[in-house]
């Protein structure tokens, strides 16, 4: 576990990490948009500009419960719980549009946008935990 910093700290270390990623994961995709071009471009660069792409946002997600680990075990708690709900929903979605797929239901489906959802997702249950849960 991550050494305990006070939540100031930890916040500051946390958006210290997290803006320079953002523009990291900006920059790749718009110099991916002019450089790649899906008709032309060999397999490889077209590759190496999507594990490219990812990279920033695995970082971010591991950033975020780097943060939980940083602050102090209520807020720890509250994070933790909004991560774990935001993951059951996130996979159910997964498994019954995978279903839909299996039975010819639906078409298939950008898998990337799986990734938004659940940030959306965690983002509204830790807004609904701040609104309408239990305060100490």
């Amino acid at each position: 576990m991550a050494h305990q910093l006070g939540f100031n700290a930890a916040k500051k270390r946390y958006q210290r990490l997290y803006w320079p990623a953002v523009a990291a994961y900006v920059a790749i995709c718009l110099g991916g948009a002019v450089i790649v071009n899906k008709d032309t471009s060999p397999v490889w660069l077209t590759a190496t500009f999507s594990v490219l792409t990812a990279a920033p946002l695995v970082f971010m997600m591991w950033l975020m419960l780097r943060h939980s680990e940083e602050t102090d075990e209520y807020t720890r708690l509250r994070q933790l719980k909004a991560f774990a709900r935001s993951a059951c929903i996130t996979l159910s979605a997964i498994w019954v549009v995978g279903s839909f797929q299996l039975w010819d239901v639906v078409p298939g489906v950008n898998v990337f946008w799986f990734g938004p959802f659940f940030l959306l997702v965690y983002g509204l249950n830790y807004c609904a935990d701040n609104l309408f849960g239990k305060t100490v």
